[in-house]
Formats: structure tokens, sequence, C-alpha cells
């Protein structure tokens, strides 16, 4: 009985010791390496996640633990490593958290290697996959926008397929191709990444200065952009399928207005009686028209009439994107597999694009010694739809093609029938074509669209493996080879109702493309470390790539019917002569690194190239290229750490050379083409010299000095990263002119330098991490400044930009910067005092002493007036022409706010763009009239122009009643804008300064052990607004523009493909 109390007695005991171990409060302080409290950290315990707390303001935390004995505790806070810590029974627990390296401990690439940041000698921006699929995309250019300091994404337009240019700091070449080299798992290409799936790519790095280009020698001054690609990650065994989709809704982001039905029929009723030499003929043939003028406003007053850009590019379009992947993989093999479908319609009617990607990689660790990696890539892209440049204007085309450009069209087709007939009659095409005395031609939107037809299709083929080989301890050998095909189909349409076919019969034609290359690379590396403070890399490469293309094309006119449209061209006579191009070029290279680091604080390294080209002249084969670079980590120096103010502080400076090898394959060749000669009244085919050569021939050269400095502050909560650099380029590419006794017009030769200077800032920070709730934001700020400091001995040289005004636009001046516009300053219009007034005749005569430009008897008050800039006489020429204005800005970049809380992820994108202007050329040639009655922008109302008629439809001729009716006016008459249509004047000039929304993503994914239930792995929904708003001074549809896609004349904004505003609903699945 004794013994049976005692024992009870005894486990009472013992429950009562459970019941009190069941719960005990802990207390503590957190504080990071340098003794700082860390605010807001999370504490948890783990295995439990409804059990956690933040530290407060003091970095002090409270927290409640269900069995002291066995509970850990786990702090974590970004920035600083995580720390797990018995409790053991403890009440108080002071932790000391250390700075993290996952930060500095980013692996980057940088050209046949890659190395951690903190490692990182030159100049090397990178963005990771996580960023890229925030911007929903088929091209994952535009994901880069805003996103790397340096970098610069050139939207030329919104042309489905359309391709974006890429300009690392400003690009070197005045004449050649300023586009950066880009390597994809190690394959050089310069074709762009538009082939690539987003959701494929790992990380992009892109190599900035010379001194971390120069390893690829002649192919590196422009940057060089590394692609990785994912590989697969190891799963156990267990493969992953994930399934990523969205779909969207595209609208005009922004729309022009155009003079309304009322407005357009009095500016034709004014430019009828302005312009009439036969004033009652001319009134009689209006009326008949458009009725009388009295009844004007009753009759189009509320008419609506058509709006053409709603009825061509208004419509609200859809967007589609499919992706289906498998990745997986283990200790020996991982892999990844993927297939995307993508679907875009088009804003203009009758177009669009598609594309499928399919991709495989593999990775395979052979051996402890052997590992292979491999990955094919197949794109194929067909965009479909005539766009709106007309006969493939702004891609070559002349200065009459330019005439048909259906956005200029678009705008400028009448709203209206007139008094007979219903307006929905000029949708049928019942309004015929117009054509006036200067062989313009008016058509019919609709007919336009549906009448012309230019589809390209692409199949791109890549294929590359890489072999890695470890021979001793430190030393490893790796050789990289691979291929890539691509096949370009374009056919062009016209059928008998477009403007082509009225002209000169039903056309079409087709040219086939084909190129190729291959690439094959082998680089030793010896990577060793001595007695722990000496580290040494030395690598030792060779690389081959060779390069070609074919091209084939035909084109026919005046084909019986368009009902097989290019079905069987041999009913069509030869208009396009068929040929046969073929184009080859190699590259042969060696070269050699050195990296060299001193107890983790002194890093240098260097770089030297050797490149053979077949493109150069016999005298300039071979160019060698340099580079040498250095770092000092100061924050690991014993007297920066005692401050307690840097997690990192490094200080870095570089010095390169690197080459621009973007020419022909035989730039230095003498060529022959084919001619056929009349010799009595036979035709002889023959040849002739169309080039002469130059042996001297050599790569452009770009010299870059770099310097920088990354800043960490608060366990890198705060990372700053400014950079200044100078960039001299020289051997620039341009063509000499030649006396006539040569026999040839001109001769490309190195002749030109330029100069750039730049600054640039990246900031990281991260403003609030909790367990539930964290905020980071990340600026990009870049400014550059370029200069030109020499010539082909010429101190000026112009160039045209192709929109029918036979004009040149830009000007290339020694001691200048690119990208200037050149033209007249206007000062305002003519007004009523600048003239004599002779009321017998009714007529104005200019009085002398007023500047005039062209014929001083046609200038009349309500003209254009021009800056007598000369002054020596009071006739404005060329002499008066001068620099209007800038396409390059003052400074751009982008602004990323990121924000989590619990499930939910928020990302605001911000890009901008200042002191950059636009020639508004589509305002220019939209302002005037000619002999058709165009219609016109809204800028030409009645309220905005120099009017020459009262309200009673009466012309007005007296001067006191004309300067009261034009009080305050500023635009040109209508019927005279046309004086100042065909120059280049800075009306036309604007400020294209800008701020855009163009990114919001909000996204929501699911807890795992919800989705777990039913198999998944991972479940996100989001939507995402892409192009949403835009602060602007601009007047055309969008600032980020340039049709001419050319470097010699940005910025010029000439009936471009409007950019379109998207909303986007997408998920993403993994099992």
């Amino acid at each position: 009985m004794m013994k049976s109390r005692i024992i009870c007695i005894l486990l009472l005991l013992v429950g009562a010791s459970g019941i009190y171990a069941q719960s005990l409060t802990v207390t503590g302080k957190v504080v990071d390496n340098e003794g700082l409290e860390v605010i807001g950290g999370n504490v948890t315990v783990k295995g439990k996640q409804n059990t956690g707390t933040i530290t407060d303001i003091n970095g002090k935390y409270t927290i409640t633990v269900s069995d002291p004995q066995k509970d850990v505790l786990v702090f974590s806070f970004i920035g600083l490593e995580n720390m797990e810590v018995p409790v053991k029974g403890r009440k108080h627990i002071d932790v000391t958290m250390k700075a993290a390296s996952v930060l500095l401990d980013e692996v980057v690439a940088i050209g046949y290697a890659t190395v951690k940041r903190k490692d990182l000698t030159g100049s090397v921006a990178s963005v990771r996959s996580d960023d890229l699929l925030k911007v929903p995309s088929s091209d994952v250019t535009q994901a880069l926008a805003g996103r790397m300091a340096g970098v610069q994404i050139i939207q030329t337009d919104g042309q489905p397929g359309a391709t974006m240019s890429v300009r690392v700091r400003g690009g070197i070449s005045i004449t050649q191709s300023n586009e950066p080299l880009y390597i994809i798992d190690g394959f050089p290409t310069e074709d762009g990444m538009s082939s690539l799936d987003p959701a494929d790519i790992e990380s992009i790095d892109v190599l900035k200065d010379a001194s971390a280009t120069a390893i690829y020698g002649a192919r590196g001054a422009n940057g060089v952009v590394v692609i990785t690609t994912k590989s697969g990650a190891k799963s156990e065994g267990k493969a992953t399928l994930t399934f990523d989709s969205y779909v969207g809704v595209r609208t005009l982001a922004k729309r022009l207005d155009v003079l309304s039905v009322e407005e357009f029929v009095l500016a034709d009723y004014e430019r009828t009686l302005g312009d009439a030499t036969d004033p009652e003929e001319s009134m009689r043939s209006w009326q008949n028209r458009y009725g009388g003028f009295v009844d004007l406003h009753e009759n189009y007053g509320n008419r609506k009439g058509i709006d053409w850009l709603d009825r061509t590019m208004g419509r609200t379009t859809v967007t589609q994107n499919y992706r289906v992947g498998v990745n997986g993989g283990n200790d020996k093999l991982n892999y990844n597999m993927s297939y995307g479908y993508f679907k875009d319609e088009g804003a203009m009617v009758y177009s669009g694009s598609d594309k499928h990607n399919i991709a495989l990689s593999v990775k395979s660790e052979v051996n402890k010694r052997l590992s292979v990696t491999g990955r094919i890539n197949f794109d194929y892209l067909k965009v479909y739809g005539a766009g709106v440049a007309g006969n493939g204007t702004n891609e070559g085309g002349s200065n009459v093609d330019a005439k048909f450009n259906k956005m200029v069209q678009i705008l400028q087709y009448r709203p209206t029938i007139g008094i007979r007939g219903n307006d929905s009659d000029l949708l049928a095409g019942e309004d015929p074509v117009l054509s006036d005395a200067d062989g313009n031609v008016m058509q019919n939107p609709l007919i336009a669209a549906a009448e012309e037809k230019d589809n390209k299709e692409t199949r791109t083929l890549q294929a590359n493996g890489g072999l890695t080989f470890k021979i001793i301890k430190g030393l490893t050998f790796r050789n990289n080879t691979g291929m890539r095909y691509q096949l370009y189909r374009r056919e062009l349409f016209y059928g008998d109702q477009s403007i082509m076919g009225r002209r000169s019969g039903i056309y079409g034609s087709i040219r086939n493309t084909e190129t190729g290359s291959f690439q094959t690379s082998n680089v030793l590396t010896y990577d060793k470390r001595f007695q722990k403070k000496h580290k040494v890399v030395v690598q030792l490469g060779q690389e081959f790539v060779k390069r070609w293309t074919r091209v084939l094309e035909s084109g026919v006119s005046g084909l019986p019917t368009d009902e097989f449209i290019l079905g069987d061209m041999s009913l069509g006579t030869p208009s396009v002569a068929s040929s046969d191009e073929n184009y080859d070029d190699n590259l042969l290279s060696f070269f050699a690194r050195l990296n060299y680091d001193f107890t983790d604080k002194y890093l240098f390294s260097a770089t030297f190239r050797a490149d053979g080209s077949s493109k150069f002249g016999k005298n300039n084969k071979w160019g060698y290229f340099p580079a040498v670079s250095a770092a000092w980590r100061v924050g690991e120096e014993d007297f920066i750490k005692k401050l307690n103010v840097f997690s990192d502080l490094k200080f870095r400076i570089g010095y390169g050379l690197a080459g621009n090898n973007r020419i022909g394959s035989y730039n230095s060749l003498a060529l022959m083409s084919s001619i056929i000669t009349a010799m009595g009244d036979q035709l002889t085919p023959g040849y002739a010299s169309k080039q002469i050569p130059n042996p001297d021939l050599k790569w452009e050269a770009n010299k870059t000095f770099n310097m920088g400095v990354d800043l960490g502050f608060l366990n890198q909560r705060i990372t700053v990263s400014p950079e200044f650099y100078i960039n001299r380029s020289s051997n620039l590419l341009l063509n000499a002119q030649l006396p006539y006794s040569s026999g040839y017009q001109s001769m490309l030769i190195n002749a030109g330098e330029t100069k750039n200077v730049g600054v640039e800032l990246t900031v990281n920070t991260v403003n609030f991490s909790t367990k539930k709730f964290s905020w980071n934001t990340t600026l990009t700020l870049s400014h550059n400044k370029n200069s030109v400091k020499a010539l082909t001995g010429e101190a000026v040289q112009l160039y045209e930009a192709k929109f029918g005004f036979n004009q040149n636009p830009h000007r290339i001046a020694v001691g200048e910067p690119l990208g200037q516009f050149y033209g007249y300053i206007t000062e305002g219009l003519y007004q009523v005092d600048d003239f004599n007034y002779d009321a017998s005749t009714q007529t104005y005569t200019l009085k002398d002493g007023v500047p005039y430009h062209g014929d001083k008897g046609r200038i009349r008050p309500g003209m254009w007036k021009f800056k007598n800039l000369t002054g020596d006489d009071n006739v404005i020429d060329e002499n008066d022409k001068t620099v209007i204005g800038n396409a390059q800005p003052k400074f751009y970049g982008g602004l990323n706010n990121s924000f989590t809380y619990k499930g939910f992820d928020l990302s605001i994108f911000l890009t901008f763009s200042y002191g950059n202007e636009v020639l508004n050329a589509t305002k220019l040639v939209t302002s005037k009239v000619g002999s058709l009655n165009y219609n016109a922008l809204d800028v030409m109302n009645s309220s905005n122009r120099w009017m020459t008629i009262n309200s009673d439809g009466r012309k007005v001729t007296d001067p006191g009643e004309l300067a009261a009716l034009n009080a305050g006016k500023t635009v040109a008459a209508y019927h005279d804008a046309q004086q100042g249509d065909n120059y280049i004047h800075s009306w036309a000039v604007e400020d294209a300064s800008y701020l855009k929304l163009s990114n919001v993503t909000l996204g929501y994914t699911f807890p795992k052990n919800l989705i777990a239930r039913v198999g998944m792995k991972n479940l996100r929904l989001y939507a995402t607004g892409n192009n949403l708003l835009t602060w602007t001074k601009y007047s055309g549809f969008d600032p980020e523009v340039s049709t001419m896609k050319s470097g010699l004349t940005p910025g010029v904004d000439f009936g471009a493909y409007p950019l379109s505003r998207s909303f986007i609903f997408g998920l993403n699945v993994a099992f």
C-alpha cells in the first residue's frame, strides 16, 4: 500500500514537471557582427511555422517555446547568415549574427569563366531569372529596360515581332552596328536573344568596359551580353513538371487626335478658297461635295465620320503564352526540357505573330574528372501583316516609298464622304484612290492593310556542347563547340487594289536568307591557392568561328490575279532580277587571362587576345587586344572594420582595348558586279568593277578607362555602386568621298574618332524585412555624353532620314555630339506687319529687310518664319541651318519596388529618360494639305492655326481684320503649311523626356502545405499591366521611338507603329 502511494506521488511530480515544461518565455537581444542592433529580424521556432516574432527597434525579442529542452530558435535577417540556437531550458539568449556572403558570393559570368561578384575587377551588370519573369514577354530584351545601369533598350516600334536595340554605354560606332556581342552558353551570336524563351534563362550578365570585354577581342567593343540558360536542378531522381501560361489583352496606349469632321470640312473649304485660281469653279466643286458653307455646322457639327485609327488599330487584341517544362536530376545528371508557344495579335488589322520554342539542356558528371553539357534550342517565328511602313520604308526604302506610310495615311485620310452618301461607304472602299500632281497617293487604310502583305518567317536552330576535364588538381581543360543555323524568308505582296498594284500592277517578291555559324573553343585553366594568401588563376585559350550567309531573291510585277498571291510567280514579269548572294568570313583567335588574389583584399586581372579575321585588309588581318584591371577590397582592412560603417567597400579600376568587326565580309576587297550593256542592237552581259579595295582596312577600336566603387551598408541592406568611364574610339569606319576621276564614289576607310564619357549608379536597398513583409528597392541611373573627334577630313557630315523630304535632318560634326538634328530655327509665323498691303489688288508684299526663304513673292502672312542666322543678307538658305535638337538623353534609368506580404508579391517598375528630343516627322508631314483633301492632326485646328476666312466663310484680306483674326495663333495656315513641310525646322523637334509606369505585377503564391494535398509543389497566380502610364510632353504616340533603325539617324518618329498597353493574367504551376 505504501509502495503504491509513493509511486503515485512520483507520477504526480513528474506530471507536474511536464506541465511546467510545456511552455517557457525566452527573451534576448540580436546584434550583427559589428555590434549593431538587428531591427525587424525574424525569430521562429524550428519546425513550428505558427510560432515566431520579430526583434524591436532595440534588437530585442520575446518568444514562448513549448518544449524548452528540445526546441531550437531560428534567427534570420536579409544580409545575415541564418542561425539556429537550441533553447536547452534557457530564459535569456543573446545572439550575434554574421554577415551573409550570399550577395557577394553571387557567381557572375565574365567570358570563358565565372567569378564571384566580390572578386570582380571589371564593370559587369547582372539580371537574374526572377527579375526577367516579372515582365511577361516573348522577347527577353524587353525585360531588361531600366534594370541595368549603362544598358539602354531602344524599342523602335510596337509591331509584333519587332526587334529592340541594345546600347551599352552609348555604343562606339558612327556608321556600323552598335549592337553588343551575345554569348549564349558559350556560343557567340550577333542575332540577339529573341530566339530564347525568357523562362529558360538563368541569368544575363552584361560586360560593359574593355577590361571585361577585351577577352572577346575584335567583337567586344560594343559590350558583351553573356546569357546562361537553365540546366536543371538536383531533385533526387524526381522530375519537376512546370506549366506556365498567361493570357492578356492589348489596346493602344495612346491615340492621336485628328481634326473633327466639322474642322476637316472647314479646313478644306479654306484650302479651296485660298489656293483657287478659279474661285467660282472651285467653290462649285466644293459645294457639290460638302454642301453650302452656311450649313457647315448643321451638316457636320455632330457628324462622327470615320475614325480611321480606331478602324485599323483600335481593336482590343489577345496575347497568349503557354510553356510546359520538365527538369530534374541527381548527382550525375541534370536536365531541363521545355516547349513554349506565344501568339500575339497586332494592333493593326490583319497582323500578328506566332512563336514556337523548343529547348533541351543536359549536364552530366561522367566521373570525378569528366563532365559534359549540351543544349539544343529551336525557335520558329512568323510575323504577318503589312505593318505601317510603305513598300519596305524605314528599312532602306526610298523617299517615294515614304509617302505611302500607312500610319501617315491613317491620320490623313478624309473622315467623311461629304454631303451625298453615307460615311460608312468609305469602309467598303467606295471612295476612289486619290492622287495629286506630285504623285502622292491617298488610299483607304483598310484596303491598304488588306491588300499589302509583308510576311516573315524565321527558323533558328542552335546546338552547342561543352566538355570539362580535370587533368590534375587545379588544372582543367574545357572545350565548347556549337553551331547555329537560321533560315529567314520574307514574302512581300501588293494586290491589285494596293497603291503599288494600281501604279505598276500586282507585285510580289520572295527573299530567302540562310545564315549559319560554327564555333569551337579550347580553354586550359590553372587555379591554385598558395599559402592561403595567394590565389592564381591562369587561362590559355584558342577559338575558331566560321560564319556564312546565302541570299536568294526574286520579284515579279504584273501578275494577272491576286487569287494565288505568290503561288505562281512565273505568271509575272521579273522586276527584281533573281540574285544569289554569298558571304563567308572566318575568325581565328588566341587569348590568355591572369587573375591574382592576395589575401582576398588585393585583386588583379590581365587579359590578352589576338584575333585574325578574314574581313579585314591583307595588311591588317590580325588585331591585338590587351586589358588590365585591379580592385582593392578596402572593407576587409582592419582600419575600415573598426569604423563599423561598411559591410562592403571595394575600389575598382580598369583599362583595356576592344574592337568592333561588324562590317561586311568583303568590304576590304575589290568587287565586281554583273551588268547588261547595250552593244549595237544586242544586250551583252558582263561585269564591272563595283568596289575599290582597301588593303589597310581594320577593326574599329575602343579604349576604355573605368573606375568603380562598390559600397555596402547595414550588412548589405544598402548597396551602392557608382562608376565613371571614358571610352575613346578610333579607326571608325566611314565612307570617304573619292574624286570623280577614280571612277568610284567612295571608299570605306578607318578615319573616325569619338569619345564617350559617362557616369552610372546602381542602388539596392532592403527597406523592410520580416517573416511576413518585405520591401526592396532598386534604382539605376545612367549618363553618357559623346562627341566626335575626327571624320574623313570634313568637319561636318550630313545624313538623310527618308520620310519624303529629301533633306538631311542629322548632322555629325567634329567637336559635337552624335544624334544632332539639323535644320532651321522656327521664329513663329510671318505677321501682317511684315508686309506692305496693296488694297487695290488685295495682295501682300514682304517688306525690305524682312528675311525670307525661297521665292520672296510667294511669302504671305501665316507662313512659317525661319531665323536668319548669318545676318549678312535677308535670304534664308542652307547657311542658316543649325543644330535644333539632340536625340540622346542626358540621363536615363529605372526604379523598381518589390513587396511581399505572406503569399502576396507586388512589383512596381518605372523607367525614365530626360533630355532627349524627337524629330516628330509625323507631325511635320500631317500638318500639310497639298492638293488633296487631306486630314491633319488636331494641332491644326482652327483655334491654333492661322486662318484666312472669317466665321461667315469670307476670305479675309484686310490687314487689321487679318491680324485680329489670328492674334496668338502659333501654327502655319492650313493651305500654307506646305511651305514648311519639306523643310526640317524646330517646330517639329519636341522634348521627349518621359517617366513611365512600365510594369506592375501582383501575384499570390499558395501555401505549400495546402497545394501539396493535390500533388503540387508550387502554384502562383498573377496579374500584370505593361506600359500603363506615360508622363511626357511629347505629342506623338510614344517618346520611346526611333523608326529609322539606324545609329546615324536616331530619334525620328515617322509614322511609327504605336506601342500598346497590355493587361495579362497568368499562372505558374509546378508538380
